[in-house]
C-alpha cells in the first residue's frame, strides 16, 4: 500500500485557494482557445451568448487570451468572467443534434471533422445508460499530455508493478466495441476507423495505441505481468469473459492484483471461481480450454497460452472449495494484495460477500468516479471506499448547489466550495461538453491539504436528472421504467398494491429483484411473471436488453411479502431513522441500504 495521504482539511489557505484558481483559469484558457474553432462552437445556440460576449469582431478568443499581454493573469481572469456570465447549463439533448452526425449513413469526414474538438475522435464512448435508457454517446478526442495527467494517473493505479519475483496481475477489462464508424472522404475512401464503446474500453486504447483495424494482432499478445491473454478481453459473452479470467488466473501461484473495474464484476468472479472449481481445476491439469459460448474468434489464441500443469491442479485441488471462513483467495494466491474495484454509492452492496472471499489480509481499493463524460476524481484514501480526490488538470470542474435553483449563477468553484455541502458536478470538458450537467451528486469532506484540491464522497445520482434508477451491469433502469414494467404484470400476479425493487446476487449472475405486496391472492398465471417483467426490460431499456443477451444480466426474480409488509415497513422506518413523521417515510422504488434489503427480504411467504 502507498503511504497514506493527510487528513483532509477543512478550509483553504490563502496560498492554495489562489494555486486552485490559477490552475481551473488555466485550463479553462485553454479549452476555450482549443474548442472555439470547432462545429459546436461556432453553431450552438447554447453558446450563442458567449460567442457574442467574446467579440469576435475584437479579437474575441485570441484577444482574450493574448500570451504576449505584460498582464496575462488580467486576460484569463476576464475570459473566466465572460465565461462565468454567459454559459448556462447544459444536458444531453443540447449535443444531440452534433453528435448524431457520426451516425449518419454514410459518415461524412466534413461533417464530423473538428465537430466537438479539434480533429476526429479517437473513440466515441457510449454511456451505461440514461433516464430514457437510450445510449448516450459521447467523443472522445486524443489531447497533449499536460491535458491528459487524471487519465494518465487512473491507468497507472489500474495495473500497479508487480514485485520482481514474478507476480501476475488479473486486469479485467474489455476490448470489444459495439460498431466502428468509419467516415467516408469526398472521394468516397475511408479515413479513419473509430471504435464506439465502454469508456474504460476506449481509454486503454488510447493509452497504448491500440487502433481496431490491429486487434487480430492483440489477441496473439499476453502482456508479460498479466495474467490473461489480450484475447479474453474480446470476449463479448460476459459468463465465458470470467471464466476465462478466472481460469488464467487460478494458474498462476504468485497472483498479486485483481482488478475488476467494479466491485459487482468481482463478485461475479468470486462465484464464477466457487460455482465452477472442478471444471477450472480439471482445464488446469489438462490444459485444454473447454467450448465456450462467444470465444470462438479467440479460442486458438487462449489455447496456445494454457499449458498442462498438473503440479498446480494438485495444489488447488488440496486447497479445495475452502469458503467456510473468510480468505479463501488467499489460500488460492498467497501472495494476493488488493482488489481494485469502484466500490462506493450502488458498487457497494455486494462488498460484504467479496470480503469474506478475500478475508481481512487483503485489501478492497476503490479507484475513480468516472464516467463516460470524464474522470471526476481519483481515489484519496484506501482505507476508504468512498473518499475521492476531484481532479484538476484535464477539465473544468464546478459545483452546483443542490439546495440552490439549478442556474448557473449559483456555481461554485473548486476554490470555494463548502464542507458539508452537497453538489451536483458541472463539467466543461476537453472533448467539447459546455457547463455540462454530469447528474453525480457529490458532499464535499474538505480539500487535500498539498494541492487544495476538493476531497468528496459520492452521495447519488440527481433525481431531477435521472430519477430513481438500478443497475447490475451497464444498464440503468429508471424508476418510470420500473414502474411501467410492473403496471404491465401486475394483473399476472394478480394485482400488485406495492412493490420495491433491489439487486439480487443470490444465483451466480445478478439479477433484479422485485418484491411485491399483493391486493388479493396470487394470480394463475403468476408463473409467467418473471420472463414478462424481463421482457418488457428489454424492451424499455437498451442497455438492460444487451446485457442481458450477453448474460451479464438474469431474469428478474418475483418475491411475494406477506400482506401488510410495507404499512409495517414504514412504522419501522419512522421509529429507526430519528425524527421521521408520519407522511415523510415513503416506500422507495429502489432500495439499496443493506438494513431495508433484509428486513423486506425476512418478510417474504414465497418466490414466484
Amino acid at each position: 500500500m502507498d503511504s497514506l495521504p493527510p487528513a483532509p482539511i477543512t478550509s483553504l489557505t490563502p496560498e492554495l485557494a489562489e494555486q486552485l484558481r490559477a490552475r481551473a483559469l488555466d485550463v479553462l484558457s485553454y479549452l476555450v482557445k482549443t474548442n472555439s474553432a470547432t462545429t459546436y462552437f461556432r453553431e450552438s445556440d447554447a453558446l450563442a451568448r458567449f460567442r457574442s460576449a467574446l467579440r469576435p469582431s475584437d479579437g474575441g478568443v485570441d484577444r482574450l487570451l493574448q500570451q504576449d499581454a505584460d498582464d496575462v493573469t488580467c486576460s484569463v481572469q476576464e475570459l473566466f468572467e465572460v465565461y462565468h456570465s454567459n454559459v448556462g447549463l447544459s444536458v444531453y439533448e443540447d449535443y444531440l443534434p452534433f453528435i448524431s452526425r457520426f451516425f449518419d449513413q454514410p459518415c461524412k469526414k466534413a461533417s464530423v471533422e473538428n465537430l466537438m474538438a479539434p480533429g476526429i475522435p479517437c473513440f466515441i464512448a457510449h454511456s451505461s445508460g440514461t433516464s430514457g435508457g437510450a445510449t448516450k454517446h459521447f467523443p472522445k478526442y486524443r489531447h497533449p499530455d499536460h491535458m491528459s495527467l487524471s487519465t494518465s494517473e487512473a491507468m497507472k493505479k489500474s495495473n500497479p508493478p508487480t514485485s520482481s519475483s514474478g507476480g501476475k496481475n488479473c486486469i479485467m477489462y474489455s476490448l470489444g466495441y459495439r460498431q466502428v464508424v468509419a467516415p467516408l472522404n469526398e472521394d468516397g475512401d475511408v479515413e479513419g476507423r473509430i471504435p464506439v464503446c465502454l469508456m474504460t474500453s476506449g481509454v486503454i486504447r488510447v493509452s497504448n495505441n491500440m487502433v481496431v483495424e490491429r486487434d487480430a494482432i492483440y489477441s496473439t499478445i499476453k502482456v508479460p505481468n498479466c495474467s490473461s491473454p489480450l484475447a479474453v478481453s474480446f470476449i463479448q459473452n460476459y459468463k465465458s469473459f470470467l471464466f476465462m479470467h478466472a481460469l488464467f488466473a487460478l494458474v498462476e501461484p504468485k497472483l498479486e492484483t485483481i482488478n475488476t473495474l467494479f466491485t459487482t464484476t468481482c463478485r461475479d468472479l468470486c462465484r464464477a471461481i466457487h460455482d465452477q472449481w472442478d471444471d477450472f481445476v480439471r482445464c488446469i491439469e489438462t490444459g485444454v480450454i473447454p467450448d465456450l459460448e462467444g470465444i470462438d474468434q479467440v479460442k486458438e489464441n487462449l489455447q496456445r497460452f494454457l499449458q498442462p500443469n498438473p503440479d498446480r491442479a494438485e495444489e488447488l485441488r488440496k486447497i479445495g472449495k475452502a469458503t467456510e471462513t473468510p480468505g479463501w483467495f488467499r489460500k488460492i494466491w498467497p501472495e494476493l494484495r488488493v482488489i481494485l474495484a469502484t466500490a462506493s454509492g450502488p458498487f457497494s452492496t455486494v462488498i460484504p460477500e467479496i470480503r469474506h472471499y478475500i478475508g481481512p489480509e487483503v485489501s478492497l481499493e476503490t479507484l475513480t468516479i468516472a464516467s463516460s463524460e470524464a474522470f471526476l476524481a481519483l481515489a484519496y484514501d484506501p482505507r476508504d471506499l468512498n473518499l475521492y480526490k476531484v481532479v484538476g488538470s484535464d477539465d473544468v470542474i464546478e459545483f452546483l448547489p443542490v439546495d440552490e435553483p439549478e442556474e448557473s449563477r449559483y456555481l461554485a468553484q473548486t476554490w470555494n466550495v463548502d464542507p458539508g455541502k452537497k453538489y451536483e458536478v458541472i463539467l466543461t470538458t476537453r472533448d467539447g461538453f459546455w457547463r455540462y450537467r454530469l447528474g453525480d451528486v457529490v458532499k464535499v469532506v474538505g480539500f487535500d491539504p498539498r494541492d487544495g484540491q476538493p476531497v468528496v464522497r459520492y452521495v447519488e445520482l440527481n433525481d431531477s436528472l435521472f430519477s430513481v434508477h438500478i443497475r447490475i451491469a451497464n444498464e440503468v433502469t429508471t424508476e418510470t421504467q420500473l414502474r411501467s414494467v410492473v403496471n404491465a404484470t401486475s394483473d399476472l400476479l394478480g394485482g400488485v398494491s406495492e412493490f420495491c425493487v433491489c439487486p439480487d446476487y443470490r444465483e451466480s449472475v445478478g439479477r433484479y429483484a422485485f418484491l411485491v405486496e399483493l391486493q388479493g391472492n396470487l394470480g394463475e398465471n403468476a408463473i409467467t411473471a418473471p420472463s414478462a417483467l424481463h421482457t418488457s426490460l428489454q424492451n424499455l431499456n437498451e442497455n438492460y436488453f444487451r446485457d442481458s443477451l450477453s448474460g451479464k444480466i438474469d431474469v428478474p426474480a418475483v418475491r411475494v411479502l406477506r400482506p401488510g409488509t410495507f404499512g409495517e415497513f414504514r412504522e419501522w422506518k419512522i421509529r429507526t431513522s430519528g425524527g421521521a413523521t408520519v407522511g415523510q417515510v415513503k416506500v422507495p422504488v429502489v432500495v439499496w441500504d443493506e438494513a431495508s434489503r433484509v428486513w423486506l427480504q425476512e418478510r417474504a411467504i414465497c418466490d414466484v
